[in-house]
């Protein structure tokens, strides 16, 4: 297991090298962030303080995602804010979806990281809301989306994976949506597209497969509210 996850973070940094190098050729306007200075925290996850070690910030049109603050240092993981009635249990929020929303916005429903089995889903907002407002209700529906967080970087937001985060998290109809001249309308898609990371037959197979009613995601799933890591 351990092998592998050194193979993966390997790999996310050379393919973050390379995406950088697209981007400054061909100008796509996402965002590729230099990692700010981490601290590590004990108890995390494995692989949580690797990865955001190698960006701070990553995003096109469709999805953004973001060294979370809490990561600085052992202080700044103590002193980050636990909410008593949070439906999740206070999981780490590492990134969100944004399709449709204006450039001035940052984030909309969230992607997160649960911090006792280490896997990385999806929540949506109104589904979220609704369990915050109701705590009667028991359980949250959430989307899996990869066994852990290494897995999914390496995977789902920097490789073939990634049209499969675009069909569960948003629905297949964004796989293939484009502008003028052919152009796939995410800038993300573009990129990978562009830096052989990604091909136009996997945006082909995994929307014809939304089509059929057969998902995309890992699977989809009722979450109980599980306690956050003590600091």
């Amino acid at each position: 297991m351990a092998e592998e996850r050194s193979g993966r973070l390997a790999a996310i940094r050379s393919k973050l090298d390379l995406l950088k190098r697209v981007e400054a050729e061909h100008g796509f306007g996402v965002i590729i962030e230099e990692p700010r200075e981490l601290e590590p925290v004990p108890g995390l996850p494995a692989g949580v303080t690797e990865v955001f070690g190698l960006f701070h910030r990553l995003g096109g049109d469709y999805f953004r995602f973001q060294q979370p603050p809490e990561l600085a240092g052992r202080q700044a993981w103590a002193d980050r804010h636990i909410d008593p009635h949070c439906p999740l249990g206070n999981p780490l929020h590492i990134g969100c979806e944004r399709y449709g929303a204006p450039e001035d916005i940052e984030c909309g429903s969230g992607i997160y990281l649960d911090l006792q089995g280490g896997d990385v889903y999806f929540c949506d907002g109104d589904d979220y809301v609704f369990a915050y407002e109701h705590v009667d209700v028991e359980e949250v529906e959430t989307t899996e989306l990869a066994s852990d967080i290494v897995t999914f970087f390496d995977f789902h937001v920097l490789g073939e994976g990634y049209p499969q985060l675009v069909a569960s998290v948003i629905g297949g109809h964004a796989v293939n949506r484009r502008k003028r001249r052919r152009r796939h309308r995410d800038s993300w898609m573009r990129l990978l597209e562009m830096g052989g990371l990604a091909s136009a037959e996997t945006w082909e197979k995994v929307a014809g497969q939304d089509a059929d009613g057969t998902s995309a995601a890992e699977g989809h799933a009722s979450r109980q509210g599980t306690p956050s890591l003590s600091p």
